[in-house]
């Protein structure tokens, strides 16, 4: 019969957020085979509890706006807390959910939805001060800028547009449109490293 082993790794993730555990083992036919966590596979999406002040509070927005129930009991009562006006307590809150999840598998369904929607840094909580695109026209007067990239300065879908555009003599009429359905994706999308093209094409001052 299998047996939870825990392993202490030590803090997981950068800019303070610690869970004193990397991952859950489990002892199988004698092997020990890893159970990978939130904080294991997404290690760059992980919101520090020590700063990212911005990124908690518009996640606590995103709970007490969203009309969807979230799973865990520490971002219910999150959840209830902001409703009734009261902000440090429901940040807490929702901070010692988010830690609660990081610790938990990335097989958890109800745990994934929680953490991908308030408990995650997306690429668009890391654009600064710039604003995200709002349509395809936030890029006319752009083909020919994308057009001049390199394969070096872009990566993912924005890669697979251009090189299936750049050969075009004439500004293709279906560029903009591509270019903006991937911006929209990737805005919502937990982060999990640089693409190239995100910032340059996809917001705006």
């Amino acid at each position: 019969m299998s047996k939870a082993l825990p392993l202490s790794l030590g803090a997981a993730g950068a800019g303070g957020v610690g869970l004193g555990a990397a991952g859950l083992y489990h002892l199988n036919n004698g092997s020990q085979t890893p159970e990978v966590t939130f904080s294991t596979k997404y290690d760059k999406a992980l919101i520090s509890f020590n700063s990212d002040d911005a990124i908690w509070t518009s996640k606590l927005s995103a709970l007490e706006t969203q009309s969807s129930i979230p799973k865990n009991q520490n971002l219910i009562k999150a959840k209830n807390e902001k409703k009734s006006g009261n902000e440090d307590t429901a940040k807490a809150s929702l901070k010692a959910g988010c830690k609660e999840i990081y610790a938990k598998s990335v097989d958890d369904k109800e745990a994934f939805s929680d953490f991908k929607n308030f408990c995650s840094k997306h690429y668009s909580n890391l654009i600064g001060s710039s604003q995200l695109i709002t349509s395809d026209s936030d890029l006319n007067n752009k083909w020919d800028t994308f057009k001049g990239k390199t394969d070096a300065n872009l990566s993912g879908e924005f890669l697979k547009i251009h090189t299936d555009k750049k050969g075009s003599q004439t500004e293709p009429q279906d560029w903009k449109q591509l270019v903006f359905a991937e911006c929209q994706k990737l805005s919502s999308s937990i982060f999990e490293g640089e693409v190239k093209g995100y910032q340059e094409f996809c917001t705006k001052q």
